[in-house]
């Protein structure tokens, strides 16, 4: 294959910009077509004589843009040939919400001990009035990126022990909890609705408010009960939400 690249930008860019509009251009021209699968980083690294760390860098851009979708132990699948100005989220698996979860930032901003109200109890699968764990953040693209979603996450108090390393958290927090508690997921759940964002929500997102928001609530749970439960609100007019379904060959 002979792969011809466009101006970068001059050595003063820095290198991750200068890949990525390297890698942009080549899927745009389609060298790289759709449903094809990236070289590897450490492919890239030997091309591009760089650290996986900058070519990771390059990578998470095409992904931020919707072109790219990381799929772990899968490598970087092309999804399409121009920039979305959608934030596209496609899930096929657990695994998928794991890379989702290292490509993106989770921005704390509070993390308390409270009782349940009623409506959420049936939410998450708990009592109403027992103690649980909430954590309030914001999802972002990157560190100090645009928002994606807000997400209000609840954890049962028999597992409140882990509240110390929430914020040092790398990958989803369901992940940390199965690792700790020794608990394995037994089931993983999905609810997805529209509802107007309240006042709060539309500030973090920069939306006004009573904007329409895209809600998911995902529920993890082991044969104990609900390990983590959380309510995700994305901007109804800048998010999408892919999810392949494959029918069992045996029916």
């Amino acid at each position: 294959m002979v792969i011809q690249d466009i101006d970068t930008g001059g050595p003063d860019r820095p290198r991750y910009q200068q890949i990525y509009a390297m890698l942009r251009e080549r899927i745009s021209s389609g060298a790289y077509p759709i449903g094809s699968n990236l070289p590897t980083e450490v492919e890239f690294c030997d091309e591009f004589n760089v650290s996986r760390y900058t070519v990771r860098e390059a990578l998470r851009r095409l992904v931020d843009q919707g072109m790219l979708a990381r799929r772990q132990g899968s490598g970087s699948e092309i999804i399409a040939t121009e920039p979305h100005r959608n934030f596209v989220h496609q899930v096929r698996s657990l695994a998928d919400l794991f890379q989702y979860a290292l490509d993106t930032h989770l921005d704390i901003r509070a993390i308390r001990k409270i009782r349940l109200p009623a409506k959420i109890a049936t939410a998450v699968g708990g009592e109403a009035g027992s103690q649980w764990l909430e954590i309030k953040s914001v999802r972002r693209t990157h560190k100090n990126g645009e928002p994606i979603c807000v997400t209000h996450s609840y954890i049962p108090d028999r597992l409140a022990g882990i509240e110390p390393d929430i914020p040092d958290c790398v990958g989803p927090l369901y992940a940390l909890l199965e690792e700790r508690s020794g608990e394995t997921i037994t089931n993983a759940s999905q609810e997805i609705g529209a509802e107007p964002m309240t006042k709060a929500i539309a500030n973090a997102l920069g939306r006004e408010p009573r904007a329409v928001a895209l809600r998911l609530l995902r529920r993890y749970s082991s044969r104990k009960g609900t390990l983590i439960a959380s309510f995700n609100w994305h901007p109804g007019d800048s998010f999408t939400y892919s999810m392949e379904l494959q029918r069992n060959p045996s029916h």
